[in-house]
C-alpha cells in the first residue's frame, strides 16, 4: 500500500505538472493556432476598431493585438442602451475566453452609454471624446460628433458636465450617422465627390446651427477615416482624435509580443463577412483572419 501510494502521489505530481503546462501553453494560443503574448483585444462592430488597432500598432510594434470585428451585431449606433449592454458584456467575455490579457472597446457609443454598467469591466479600456484637450487648446466653438445612441444619451450629457463642468455650454451635439455610413460602405473611397458633398452639406447645417466651429471632436472610431474631408472643407477647424489618449491610457497594460495581430470576423446573414472583407481589400489592409 505504501509503495502504491508514492506512485498514486508522483502520477498527481507529474499531471499536475503537465496540467500545468498546458495552460501556460493555451493562454498563448488562439484559434488557428497562432500564438501570441498577452495579447490585447481591440473591438467594435464596424471598420472603426481597425484604426485603434493601427494607432497601437504604430505606438508599441511589438504588442500582439487580437482584432475582433463583429459584424453579427453591426451596427453599434442604432441599439439600445439594452442591447449595447449586453453585445458588451458577451464580447468582452469572448474576449477574455481567447487568451485577451486586456480588451480596448473601441467604440465611443457604448464607451459613454453602457461600459459602466457591465458586469465584466474590470480588464477593458473605453474611448471618449478628449473634451479636457479641447478646453486645455482654449477653443470656444466645438462640435462633438458621433453615433445616435451616443449623441442622443442622457449619458454623453453627463460626461460632457463631468469632464468640462461650467464650459459645457460650448459643446453642441450632432449625430453623424449618415458620415459613419460612408466608411462603412466604403463610398469615402469609391465615390470622393459625393463625400466631399455629403460632408459640406453637414458641416455647413451645423455652423447654420451652431456658428463657426473652432473645433470638432471625432467622437466615432469611423470618422478619423474622414479626417482628409475635414480638412479641406473646414480647415479652420481643429480635428480632435480620440485614439489618441487612449493610446497614452493603455501604456501600463502593454507587453514585448512579437507584433502580430490575429482577426476574428463575426458575421450574420444580413452583414456577411465577405462584404466587410471587400472594404478592407479597399483599404488595402491585409489580415489574418477566421470568420465565426
Amino acid at each position: 500500500f505504501y509503495f502504491q501510494q508514492k506512485i498514486y502521489l508522483k502520477i498527481i505530481k507529474y499531471f499536475s505538472i503537465f496540467a500545468f503546462s498546458v495552460k501556460i501553453v493555451l493562454t498563448k494560443i488562439f484559434l488557428g493556432g497562432m500564438k501570441m503574448n498577452k495579447a490585447i483585444a481591440v473591438f467594435d462592430a464596424g471598420l472603426g476598431s481597425y484604426a485603434i488597432v493601427e494607432a497601437i500598432k504604430k505606438a508599441y510594434p511589438q504588442q500582439d493585438i487580437l482584432y475582433f470585428a463583429d459584424r453579427k451585431s453591426f451596427p453599434y449606433g442604432t441599439k439600445t442602451t439594452e442591447e449595447l449592454r449586453d453585445i458588451i458584456e458577451n464580447s468582452v467575455d469572448f474576449l477574455l475566453k481567447k487568451g485577451a490579457s486586456f480588451i480596448v472597446l473601441a467604440s465611443n457609443a457604448p464607451s459613454i452609454t453602457v461600459l459602466d454598467k457591465i458586469k465584466n469591466k474590470d480588464n477593458v479600456i473605453g474611448i471618449y471624446p478628449p473634451l479636457k484637450d479641447v478646453i486645455n487648446d482654449k477653443k470656444k466653438n466645438t462640435l462633438i460628433i458621433g453615433a445616435k445612441v451616443m449623441i442622443d444619451s442622457p449619458e454623453l450629457q453627463e460626461y460632457i458636465k463631468k469632464e468640462v463642468g461650467d464650459f459645457y455650454k460650448q459643446f453642441h451635439l450632432e449625430n453623424a450617422s449618415p458620415l459613419i455610413q460612408l466608411i462603412e460602405s466604403g463610398d469615402f473611397i469609391n465615390n470622393v465627390e459625393e463625400t466631399e458633398k455629403i460632408i459640406k452639406n453637414f458641416i455647413d447645417n451645423c455652423e447654420n446651427k451652431f456658428g463657426k466651429l473652432d473645433s470638432i471632436t471625432l467622437s466615432s472610431t469611423h470618422l478619423p477615416w474622414l479626417s482628409s474631408y475635414f480638412q479641406k472643407i473646414i480647415p479652420e477647424a481643429k480635428l480632435y482624435d480620440p485614439s489618441d489618449d487612449l493610446v497614452k491610457a493603455i501604456k501600463n497594460h502593454i507587453s514585448e509580443g512579437e507584433g502580430k495581430i490575429h482577426s476574428i470576423i463575426s458575421e450574420s446573414e444580413k452583414y456577411p463577412a465577405d462584404e466587410f472583407l471587400k472594404i478592407l481589400d479597399i483599404l488595402k489592409i491585409k489580415l489574418d483572419y477566421e470568420i465565426i
